[in-house]
């Protein structure tokens, strides 16, 4: 009798705490730099994925609204793998934190709240209003504008400097 080895068991791999998705590759090298290592910091404290969308290519084939609404919904798509999710999308007439609040923001949904917290940054043409229509808070970063490989930037690093705050690390101050 010949004894058939039984597939492994599947391990349940929790979910990342912390989302942040985007679309394209973060081209500056400077902002890489920066992110990559914010992350490293960032994941001293919470579980942290990022989950780069392609970006649908420039043509006159498309609208500029046609690829923003199918960049929308390829966003949307991949973040479904990390529901029941808090989805904060960063849009420039969002509400605005500052460190402390944002640190509030972090505490409440990383260590109150069951969902995984998601992120979206734009690229250069915004959001997709379907991604804002899902989103739980759309949160502003600043009056001004900014490429969205700084946004990338400065959310990596308020992230880092909320958890400093809710740990009373000296960063923050």
């Amino acid at each position: 009798m010949i004894r058939r080895a039984r597939p492994p068991k599947r391990q349940m791999v929790d979910p990342p705490e912390i989302v942040l998705c985007w679309p394209g590759k973060t081209a500056a090298e400077y902002a890489r730099v920066g992110i990559d290592e914010y992350l490293s910091r960032i994941r001293r404290f919470r579980t942290c994925e990022c989950v780069v969308v392609s970006e649908e290519p420039s043509g006159k084939q498309y609208s500029e609204e046609h690829r923003l609404e199918r960049q929308g919904k390829a966003i949307l798509r991949r973040l479904e793998a990390f529901n029941p999710l808090f989805l904060v999308v960063l849009d420039p007439p969002g509400k605005r934190l500052d460190s402390p609040k944002f640190a509030e923001l972090l505490q409440r949904q990383c260590y109150d709240d069951a969902r995984t917290l998601a992120f979206v940054v734009g690229g250069p043409n915004g959001v997709d209003a379907g991604v804002r229509d899902r989103a739980d808070l759309l949160l502003g970063l600043s009056s001004m504008t900014l490429p969205h490989d700084m946004a990338r930037l400065f959310l990596t690093e308020q992230i880092y400097r909320g958890f400093t705050i809710i740990h009373g690390l000296p960063y923050s101050r």
